[in-house]
């Protein structure tokens, strides 16, 4: 028996409470990721379609960034490219079909990017006559065109999400800066605590370890009582090792400038893993999306945060699955600038490991904060202190389950 009788239509859903529903909606939406999914949900509602990619305008590289997940490697739209150009002066979405003539305009790589997401139909995010971002919506899943209203009422909704996307932006923006400023305190009044502890330490350890290195002596022909003492030395050297890296992170020593190049600071770093990345099976993807990597940096206090953040990145990948890849993506790339002397350069560490669970991202710089069974929690902690002195910010972005990447920002001159 037929679900609908001779020309009558399947019953559409009301799309002005849909709009009405969506629209009270995003006052309550702070979330970005969230917003997006919404966003997305709404969309198909409105008309059942193939794909929806959205991209967002990224502050660190003046880019925009795909938001939602693919199964293909996310695109990058480059903010000076001819589609945004276009959409920004039209300041209306683009059908791909119908606009063979303005698709040819287009260089060959952004018509590549075009076919490899499958859009039909390209919305523009504008907010204060500026493009923030856009939406990319695929065919219809029954292959008809897109009618009038369907495009009236995308058009509506989209114009709805532009301004609740700015605001979640804005407050995601806010709260991470907010978080960097109380890190910043929290971190140097750790730092004062851990000079003067690790001073405390010191001492006492100093004789201690002299006194049990005297006593080991009339030990040596007792098996037993020696190997006793030579685990004392053992511990004695562990705590030593401690206090050290709580000294390098209270009081670093002097950064040591000259130039340096990042892409090749980042090959010799790996040349000295090259035997632990092999036997943990680990693939190394490099790549760069500038020419210049050259910076003003100390040398050694930066191989220093690399050969951290890529051990640990290997050392969270250990425990995967054999079905789970174990792949280290490395990247260069120009961000945004600073002032009209420099910009910043960026270098982002992206792992497929464990991932960090949310409520400890916030603690990850902080000194003995660890997850792993062996280990002082010192590293990042160091890390930050060198990023930080080199006038350059560090952060941790991570998904429990698919893994952990680690953006560098350092100032490079122009």
């Amino acid at each position: 028996m037929p679900l609908f009788r001779k020309n009558e239509q399947p019953k559409q859903p009301n799309l002005e409470q849909l709009l009405s529903e969506f629209n009270q909606s995003l006052t309550l939406i702070v979330d970005k990721q969230l917003l997006i999914g919404n966003i997305a949900a709404k969309v198909k509602q409105i008309c059942p379609v193939e794909s929806i990619y959205i991209f967002l305008l990224d502050e660190n590289t003046g880019n925009y960034k795909q938001q939602n997940e693919t199964r293909n490697k996310p695109v990058t739209l480059i903010k000076r490219s001819r589609l945004i150009s276009w959409l920004s002066v039209n300041e209306k979405h683009l059908t791909v079909s119908e606009h063979p003539d303005i698709i040819a305009y287009f260089p060959p790589e952004e018509q590549e990017t075009l076919r490899q997401l499958d859009a039909e139909l390209i919305f523009p995010l504008k907010v204060m006559n500026q493009i923030n971002g856009t939406i990319f919506i695929g065919k219809k899943t029954n292959g008809t065109a897109f009618t009038p209203q369907e495009l009236k009422l995308l058009s509506i909704l989209i114009n709805q999400a532009t301004f609740a996307i700015e605001h979640a932006s804005l407050y995601e923006i806010q709260t991470e800066r907010l978080k960097k400023m109380y890190r910043t305190d929290r971190l140097a009044t750790l730092g004062e605590l851990a000079a003067g502890a690790a001073h405390e330490i010191r001492n006492p350890l100093t004789a201690i370890r002299s006194t049990i290195q005297y006593l080991s002596k009339d030990f040596n022909a007792d098996p037993t009582k020696k190997e006793m003492m030579e685990e004392l030395i053992s511990e004695v050297e562990r705590i030593n090792k401690i206090v050290q890296g709580l000294l390098s992170f209270a009081r670093p020593s002097e950064l040591n400038t000259s130039e340096v190049n990042i892409e090749q600071l980042i090959n010799q770093t790996l040349l000295l893993v090259t035997n632990t990345l092999r036997k943990q099976n680990v693939e190394v993807e490099f790549e760069y999306f500038t020419d210049n990597t050259t910076i003003q940096a100390d040398t050694e206090q930066l191989k220093q945060v690399f050969l951290n953040i890529i051990l640990n990145a290997v050392e969270a990948m250990g425990k995967n699955t054999p079905d789970r890849s174990r792949t280290l993506i490395i990247s260069i790339e120009k961000g945004a600038a600073i002032n009209t002397h420099s910009r910043y350069l960026i270098v982002s560490f992206e792992d497929s490991g464990k991932g960090i669970d949310q409520k400890d991202i916030e603690n990850v710089f902080n000194p003995f904060f660890t997850t792993k069974e062996e280990g002082t929690g010192l590293g990042l902690a160091i890390c930050y202190g060198i990023v930080k002195r080199h006038e350059g910010e560090i952060e941790v972005k991570s998904t429990p389950g698919k893994g952990t990447c680690i953006n560098i920002k350092l100032p490079q001159r122009i």
